[in-house]
């Protein structure tokens, strides 16, 4: 229904606009005729001949265009009868006029020529027929070219919202695989902070699971989660660890992807403390500043060594989600000595516009 009111509509539009043509001609080489006689006479030339018109565009719009560009004729054919279709057009606009217009419109005062294939009329009917199978063409293959375009960026962020959710599934189970582990080193060491490992694992769960399914969460929130998740991996290397956690938030309704940053804390405990033999430190900085982030941390380790395949993954997530959700950040990581540091910022508002 939609469609055939823009029809009716382009279409009402073209008829006015040969009615005011036909108008500006006739009242000026006419300027005594009555009327009614002028009004009558602009109805019915304007509407009679744009109606062979009107059947020659839709032609080419919905068969001859098509069969030419689609190719399932041969071309020299396909060219033939688009020809006898305009040559069709143009002969039913020149009988109206010589058999129709010459006596009812105007009262016959415009003089119509006698010669039914007069070269001058046919030259201007063809113009008049060229406009409008150009205006409706151009038209038609110009919507066509959006809707194209429109779902060809609907299927980009169909895929990128796949990939979306691709990625932040791989942080359960890459947090969950870590997680177990420090369990099965307490369990195996029949530890009595175990009940107390697998308890606070529940209240994390819970929250991936359940408490984090928006888009963006308060960057608080993502903050309260690492700190469980660190006092988590304490029990576990609470006698080799030295951690300090710095954060400064001036916006408390400032928001972040959730579990952006907790790849590169896990990276932190597992290719740097997961490997001392010794005393060893992670340094933790996040500063909320101007719808800024800035997110500091650092940690020693004692031989350097290239990243598993598991660690290689939490820091290429970060990558990717970073760059599929925010325009304007930066990241850089650095091994210097025996400390490895990743410092990242990020323009919380830039969010959605990447």
């Amino acid at each position: 229904m939609k469609r055939l009111v823009q029809h009716i509509l382009f279409w009402s539009f073209y008829v006015a606009l040969c009615m005011n043509m036909e108008y500006l001609w006739v009242s000026k080489a006419f300027p005594a005729m009555d009327k009614f006689v002028l009004w009558k006479g602009i109805l019915l030339s304007a509407g009679l001949t744009s109606l062979p018109e009107i059947l020659f565009a839709y032609y080419m719009m919905y068969i001859g265009y098509e069969r030419i560009v689609q190719k399932k004729t041969p071309l020299l054919l396909s060219f033939l009868e688009v020809a006898a279709a305009l040559l069709l057009s143009l002969l039913a606009i020149r009988l109206l006029s010589f058999y129709v217009l010459k006596y009812w419109a105007y009262d016959g005062k415009l003089g119509e020529t006698d010669l039914l294939w007069d070269i001058t009329v046919m030259w201007r009917s063809l113009i008049y027929v060229g406009f409008s199978c150009g205006m409706a063409l151009s038209l038609k293959l110009f919507r066509r070219q959006v809707a194209v375009a429109t779902r060809e960026k609907e299927l980009v962020q169909e895929k990128l919202s796949v990939e979306l959710r691709l990625l932040r599934s791989q942080l359960h189970p890459h947090f969950l695989f870590n997680t177990l582990n420090n369990i099965y080193v307490l369990t195996r060491k029949k530890s009595d902070q175990a009940p107390e490992t697998v308890m606070k694992l529940s209240e994390l769960l819970d929250f991936m699971l359940y408490r984090s399914n928006s888009d963006t969460i308060p960057v608080l929130q993502e903050i309260n989660f690492l700190e469980d998740y660190i006092s988590l991996e304490k029990i576990r290397y609470s006698n080799k660890l030295s951690i300090e956690f710095l954060k400064s938030i001036e916006n408390d309704r400032a928001t972040i992807v959730p579990f952006l940053l907790l790849p590169l804390v896990e990276n932190a405990f597992k290719h740097g403390t997961g490997e001392a033999r010794q005393n060893s430190f992670i340094h933790i900085e996040i500063i909320e500043k101007n719808n800024g982030l800035h997110f500091v941390i650092q940690n020693n380790y004692e031989q350097p060594a290239a990243l598993t395949g598991k660690e290689k993954l939490g820091l290429q997530n970060v990558k990717r989600r970073l760059e599929l959700l925010y325009e304007d950040y930066s990241i850089d990581i650095n091994e210097e000595g025996h400390n490895f540091k990743v410092s990242l910022y990020i323009n919380l508002g830039s969010y959605g516009k990447a």
